[in-house]
């Protein structure tokens, strides 16, 4: 993983030069090595210092940083449910939020700076094309390039975030083109959802000619990047017949292939060795941050994945007592013989994996429990519980039954990917100790019927436990496009005109969750696009338990950030209010049209003066 660190100084730097006032007449002396707005940028390293900047954009707090994916995405597309309701949490989980919520309004004023940013460095490049040598035009190019792809990227966000309706006509995001020099540029009027639309497909197409033939820095913006992300904005803007051939082109001609399963697997935990592989087209590159204000930084290197979604594993810290060895005293809210909390997690984890979401993998959640260990000896544990002394155990008829739901692929085995196994799955002790303790968590019952154990969040997090120093900061990359997100799409796209070529590429995916070639049958294969997938396991009325299509979609890029983007093209969202009925914090609801779309936040209402049109009824 390469540091992002640079990105953070250029956007500082960014931010000055291009607001930097002009001096006074009589204090004016040319100097012709100083830089002003007037000459900026004099050379190809100033306009790299602006696109790192665009780059770092998604670095935001409120982005990529923090706030984007655990704390909205998941709990917006019910992939994820919470033990806090910490600054409006639960307005995601009922799809109810509120143009006060403090998340929203950084979500959208880090989008605004990601634009900005972007935009400073298309601008730059515009400005130096002109002074360019000749041997500097494909550089340029090249760079130019890049900066429209993280224009669009962020476009992207906000048009899925924000947009209401999915008529053309509807309300989209503000156009804008370039860094703002006047007040009534600073605050655009919202555009429609087919201008909107149109500009984010201009743009990734004007990227597509500039970056073509660049494809070996997988670690920034490519062609193939570019066009992957085309094709999920023609997808998105309900553009199927325009996807297609851009579709096609990435499918045959890019080299990209799908990675084996074990690959697959590793390449969501922060393995450098699986990063920017065959199968991605473009990820955010994060890097373990080892400073200690971390992801609450504005901009940061590494993630705060790790601060919402840490896994919990046996407490060898002493942070949890059960008897003083000193007094003898048991301490604590417990007493002997009652449930004590032998659990720590490996940073400050409040969510765990939605109960409905392990159901629509397949997996039988109302066999996880746990019972009381009758050999627990707490006076022999004292501060420390142990694997071998511990108060909780699994039951030994529901340990061999769920081994055989896992090894027999009873259940979709990307649940094991993407969600980590109560008794069965590992991780360090959050020290950071070289031993490795199961994962054994406390009880849940977002289901309202019963306490029973949950998963915990596995995808972006670390599970290496975390030294002292790394303020709880993952640095597993996310990817935004790879190869079976296309596949899909694909599918997707021409189902109606060719189902059989629809079904062997869902297929391929599938086929690669279970360990298998992609490229050859399987008695594990659908035969049909309607066939039942896991989905019905868990509820008979889920439409995605018999169109195989919209489960693969939300199996295969489970916790990836995708979910509620789909959910908004397919207009699903009373089926998901039907799957995800309960949560801890905020049951679901459908109001209507209105719950597919955020609302703008008020801070930015305000901020325009009024001139901002509102979201419909909010």
């Amino acid at each position: 993983m390469k540091s992002f660190l640079k990105y953070m100084a250029a956007a500082a730097l960014a931010a000055g030069v291009m607001v930097t006032p002009a001096c006074s007449d009589f204090l004016d002396v040319e100097d012709e090595s100083s830089v002003s707005d007037a000459n900026f940028p004099t050379n190809l390293n100033h306009v790299d210092l602006l696109l790192n900047s665009a780059y770092a954009g998604s670095h935001g707090l409120g982005l990529y940083a923090q706030l984007y994916y655990p704390q909205i995405m998941y709990l917006l597309d019910h992939t994820h449910d919470t033990f806090g309701n910490y600054d409006g949490r639960s307005q995601f989980l009922s799809w109810n939020a509120q143009t006060s919520n403090e998340k929203l309004e950084k979500l959208y004023a880090d989008i605004m700076c990601w634009i900005q940013y972007a935009n400073q460095a298309n601008d730059a490049c515009e400005a130096y094309r002109p002074k360019a040598a000749v041997n500097e035009v494909a550089e340029l190019d090249y760079k130019q390039g890049q900066a429209l792809f993280n224009r669009a990227l962020a476009y992207w966000h906000a048009q899925v975030f924000f947009e209401l309706e999915s008529k053309e006509d509807g309300l989209g995001f503000p156009i804008i083109r370039k860094a703002p020099s006047t007040i009534d540029e600073m605050s655009p009027a919202r555009a429609t959802v087919k201008d909107t639309w149109d500009f984010v497909i201009e743009t990734l197409e004007q990227a597509s000619t500039l970056l073509q033939g660049h494809n070996t820095d997988k670690t920034r913006a490519t062609y193939w990047a570019a066009r992957g992300l085309l094709a999920k904005a023609l997808m998105q803007a309900r553009r199927t017949q325009d996807a297609v051939p851009v579709l096609e082109d990435i499918i045959k001609n890019s080299g990209a292939k799908l990675l084996d399963y074990n690959t697959y697997a590793a390449s969501f935990y922060a393995d450098e060795l699986h990063e920017f592989n065959a199968e991605t087209f473009y990820e955010i590159d994060m890097s373990r941050n080892k400073k200690q204000d971390g992801p609450w930084a504005g901009f940061t290197s590494g993630s705060g994945m790790q601060m919402v979604m840490a896994p919990w594993v046996v407490d060898l810290s002493g942070w949890t007592s059960f008897v003083n060895k000193r007094s003898g005293k048991w301490v604590g809210p417990t007493e002997p013989g009652v449930e004590a909390n032998t659990c720590t997690n490996g940073g400050w984890g409040n969510n765990y994996v939605n109960d409905y979401s392990v159901k629509r993998f397949g997996w039988p959640l109302e066999n996880c429990c746990r019972v009381r260990n009758e050999n627990f000896d707490y006076k022999a544990a004292g501060r420390f519980a142990t694997i071998d002394n511990y108060p909780w155990v699994l039951p030994e008829d529901f340990r061999k039954r769920s081994q055989q739901v896992r090894d027999n692929k009873e259940c979709d085995p990307r649940l094991f990917i993407s969600a980590a196994q109560p008794y069965f799955d590992t991780m360090k002790n959050h020290t950071g100790a070289d031993t490795w303790y199961d994962m054994s968590f406390t009880e849940a019952s977002s289901l309202g019927t019963s306490k029973h154990l949950y998963f915990a969040p596995k995808k972006f997090t670390n599970r290496d436990g975390l030294e002292s120093g790394l303020n709880f900061s993952s640095g597993a990359n996310f990817p935004i496009i790879r190869l079976a997100d296309i596949y899909l799409l694909y599918a997707e796209a021409i189902a109606s005109t060719n189902p059989q070529s629809a079904l062997e590429y869902v297929n391929k995916v599938h086929r690669r969750a279970y360990g298998c070639d992609p490229e050859q049958p399987t008695a594990y294969d659908y035969k049909s696009l309607t066939d039942e997938t896991m989905a019905a396991k868990g509820n008979a009325a889920d439409i995605l338990g018999h169109d195989v299509i919209k489960y693969e979609r939300w199996a295969e890029l489970f916790a990836e950030g995708q979910w509620w983007f789909d959910v908004r093209r397919y207009e699903i969202l009373p089926n998901e209010v039907k799957v995800y009925p309960v949560s801890t914090y905020g049951n679901a609801e459908y109001l209507g049209e209105r719950c597919y779309a955020q609302p703008i936040p008020l801070t930015e209402i305000e901020r325009y003066n009024g001139g901002l049109k509102q979201n419909y009824n909010y």
